[in-house]
């Protein structure tokens, strides 16, 4: 169980967290002549690095013992870091974010899908709400074109970096039963680093002082959010880490406005609200999905 004070200092975290994923992302709009590979390659580095030299000077310690969910972890994050990077760079940060941010639909859908549970009237209606949205978020102002010709490679990646996000969550909330967030999180560094080095060396970027200086900032901003995002699941239930996390979207959206004049449609605003909107929804309804994480990992341990 999770007393009142474990809740507040792990809503802390996760509104901090928000935060530094917010200015990260913002930092990527500044580099957007560099490929998403070469931004999570550098990501992936600074991670390692400076959890590297705070274990070297005893500041905190790297053991590995779930290394098997660990490499899974490793794998979905680093998968999933890079698609955002890809829908940031190409979408915009209002757009890519919020199609990425419908992570906790996907995760209520894997309890239908892998536990066989049934889904309420209710949740029929949100999960549908929910792919409304996308579709409106998708099409803006393309009026004149039909709704698949409107999904681009980006977008599917956006909405496929949101299901890959549902799996995310949960295996870190596992995780916390046997390893520290620092495991985890270098662990998604360490396995990202290989999957990233190789496209990231093919691609020709010109990287002056002043992206490099950037760089470097993305990867300590996401260092910082990513460990506070991860010791907030230790204090948070499932369900209400992933509700607050929906802050993110919302600053990303208010930041692209607000930072790089990115204007949404009318449709793609509603389809925005429908979404965030939907997704708190879920998460608070009846309750079901509030463990539905930590049941996913346990049956399946994603072989």
């Amino acid at each position: 169980m999770f007393c009142q004070s474990e809740k507040v200092k792990g809503t802390a975290l996760m509104v901090t967290a928000c935060v530094f994923f917010c200015v990260g992302a913002s930092l990527v709009k500044l580099v957007t002549h560099i490929d998403a590979f070469k931004i999570g390659l550098w990501r992936f580095v600074i991670g390692m690095g400076l959890l590297s030299t705070a274990a070297f000077f005893g500041g905190i310690q790297l053991k590995f013992h779930n290394r098997r969910l660990l490499f899974v972890r490793g794998l979905l994050g680093g998968a999933g870091i890079v698609i955002t990077y890809f829908a940031i760079v190409n979408l915009g940060m209002s757009k890519g974010m919020v199609l990425v941010s419908t992570y906790p639909i996907f995760a209520y859908i894997f309890s239908i899908i892998l536990l066989k549970e049934k889904p309420g009237a209710v949740s029929a209606l949100l999960i549908a709400t929910t792919f409304a949205g996308i579709c409106l978020v998708v099409r803006g102002g393309n009026d004149g074109a039909r709704i698949f010709e409107s999904f681009g490679v980006y977008e599917i990646l956006a909405v496929g970096a949101g299901l890959i996000g549902g799996l995310v969550i949960v295996t870190i909330r596992k995780l916390h039963e046997t390893d520290s967030s620092y495991a985890i999180y270098f662990s998604q560094c360490a396995i990202g680093f290989w999957m990233a080095v190789v496209p990231a060396g093919a691609q020709s970027s010109r990287i002056d002082l002043r992206d490099g200086l950037i760089l470097v900032l993305i990867g300590v901003t996401a260092t910082i959010g990513q460990l506070m995002m991860t010791q907030s699941y230790k204090h948070l239930p499932v369900r209400m880490g992933a509700m607050v996390a929906m802050l993110e979207p919302v600053f990303c959206y208010l930041a692209g406005v607000a930072l790089f004049g990115e204007l949404l449609s009318a449709k793609s605003v509603i389809g925005t609200l429908l979404i965030i909107g939907s997704c708190v929804a879920v998460l608070l309804h009846d309750g079901r999905p509030a463990n539905l994480a930590v049941r996913v990992v346990g049956k399946t341990e994603f072989v």
